[in-house]
């Protein structure tokens, strides 16, 4: 166990000792005791137990940055700052979890009905081809539309409970270790999404170069649908649990929509960007919008205008990186 001690101890090296970094301290070395005790029960051998333990810490300058942070709030407003619990953020994983499902089946289910009104075309065409059409496709609009309801309202509810709330230390690494659980799970949603989708375009083309009739190209755009929702439904998928976790990894207090920060997440942006850059990113695509239809109108320079959109947007990254600061 001294070794353990030995090594959280290396790790304030540097960092002024305070009653804060003290309790730091032995919060962390109590964890590491529990945690070299639960290894040791388990079978370890005391040489592994200790490597196991020391393997788990890494840096602990999050740590310190969110004790300033809180310090700093109590410091400022005589209370506790509200973060988001850990059991919190696992049932936001769980409720997006979900969520990503519903809205992916949705939308998969209003594209099979589309696929099932082309194929009845196809495959009847006339007054009965186009009524049964027309029904499977309200059908599937029928269970899709409500999928998307239950799917936005739970969704809603629960980054509500959590918007302008900080997150901690712990909730990050949370996210981060599922986030890597995901990864190979993310790469196939992606991969089978492009592949599925370049892949619907084959029944078009094989069933009009077979006999290029209205009815057997219609059911070639029936089929297509169909492959393209299985795609779809995995970029839905992967798309929205790995944005769950993007949320919560890339910033320090909870939006809950982007563009509508709350007081706290608004003032730590106020405090990463000069107010003239925050006014500056108001008005900059605008101008180079009037500018582009300016040289197009007036000068009839509709050729080589639309380069300003490439260079508008370089200029305005570099600019942004001069002047932030990021911390």
């Amino acid at each position: 166990m001294n070794t353990i001690k030995d090594y959280i101890d290396s790790l304030f090296l540097g960092i002024t000792e305070t009653s804060q970094t003290k309790q730091l301290k032995e919060d962390l070395l109590a964890s590491a005791e529990d945690r070299y005790e639960d290894l040791k029960k388990q079978g370890k051998s005391e040489n592994e137990a200790i490597g196991n333990v020391i393997s788990e810490f890494g840096s602990i300058d999050e740590l310190v940055e969110e004790m300033n942070i809180k310090q700093e709030f109590i410091d400022d407003k005589g209370f506790e700052l509200d973060g988001i619990t850990l059991d919190e953020s696992i049932r936001f994983f769980n409720i997006r979890r979900k969520g990503a499902t519903f809205i992916g089946l949705g939308v998969m289910t209003i594209m099979i009905g589309a696929a099932a009104f082309f194929t009845s075309m196809g495959v009847s065409g006339g007054t009965y081809g186009t009524g049964f059409g027309l029904l499977f496709f309200f059908l599937g609009a029928a269970v899709g539309v409500p999928l998307f309801i239950i799917a936005g309202t739970s969704m809603g509810n629960s980054t509500r409970k959590l918007d302008d709330r900080f997150i901690p230390t712990q909730v990050k690494t949370e996210a981060k270790k599922r986030k890597e659980d995901f990864q190979r799970s993310f790469v196939f949603c992606m991969v089978a999404g492009v592949v599925l989708c370049i892949l619907s375009v084959i029944p078009v083309v094989l069933f009009s170069l077979v006999d290029p009739t209205v009815g057997n190209e219609l059911f070639g755009v029936g089929c297509m649908f169909l492959l393209a929702s299985l795609g779809v439904f995995f970029f839905i998928f992967g798309g929205v649990i790995m944005g769950s976790f993007s949320k919560i990894l890339e910033q320090t207090y909870f939006i809950s929509v982007e563009g509508e920060l709350g007081p706290k997440a608004k003032a730590e942006r106020d405090g990463q960007k000069p107010s003239w850059f925050q006014t500056l990113e108001k008005i900059y695509w605008p101008i180079i919008v009037a500018v582009f239809l300016c040289q197009g109108f007036f000068l009839g320079n509709w050729g080589t205008n639309w380069i300003i959109f490439p260079i508008g947007g370089i200029a305005f990254g570099i600019l942004e990186n001069i002047f932030s600061k990021n911390e």
